[in-house]
């Protein structure tokens, strides 16, 4: 159950890693405050929906609570693998749908620094898809309180780490930036079939 708990928060945050990096490969740096709203938001979205999820598990058998969570995390994996796979298949649009879709536009003023103002719109961006994933995981019986937690973190960390390789290592600008995007939601479909499964 724990070793699920962390699979999950890293597939919800590994996307922050081609973030990151792209950060670095154009030297944007994130500020001490953004840091601390990034991961205030991101606590704070994946709580809600982990108590949304215990909240349904209340009222569905915990066959059928189990059951809609793997269906949720596997629709969710579907999603971000469509998403990624059509990040950058992009119309005109506005400036929160252009950062939902590339968290990486949120740099508004051009100024290599994510600052705090700029990090509320980040922030929200990272976390849509810890929404979903949260309600899911609830159902599934992973840990309400270590569950937000180690999503932020891992968001964080994945972020920084980005940041490093964009700067350290110019070619990896040569991977596709959805990749991980596309990794994420594979993990997610075999969490979900997993626990039908097993």
């Amino acid at each position: 159950m724990l070793l699920n708990c962390f699979l999950l928060a890293i597939c919800v945050s590994i996307d922050s890693l081609s973030i990151g990096v792209t950060y670095g490969l154009k030297n944007t740096k994130i500020s001490f405050g953004a840091k601390c709203i990034l991961f205030c938001i991101s606590i704070i979205v994946t709580t809600f929906s982990v108590f949304l999820g215990s909240s349904i598990c209340k009222v569905f058998p915990s066959y059928v609570s189990c059951a809609i969570g793997s269906i949720l995390l596997c629709l969710m994996g579907v999603w971000i693998i469509v998403q990624a796979i059509t990040k950058n298949k992009d119309g005109h649009s506005g400036v929160t749908v252009q950062i939902i879709r590339d968290p990486s536009y949120s740099d508004f003023n051009n100024s290599n620094q994510i600052e705090a103002k700029e990090a509320l719109y980040l922030g929200i961006a990272l976390s849509l898809d810890s929404i979903g994933i949260g309600i899911g995981s609830s159902i599934m019986g992973l840990n309400t309180f270590l569950f937000p937690i180690l999503v932020a973190s891992f968001q964080l960390f994945f972020l920084s780490l980005g940041g490093y390789l964009g700067k350290k290592i110019k070619d990896i600008s040569n991977i596709p930036e959805n990749i991980w995007g596309i990794v994420s939601g594979i993990l997610l479909i075999f969490v979900g079939i997993s626990k039908i499964v097993f």
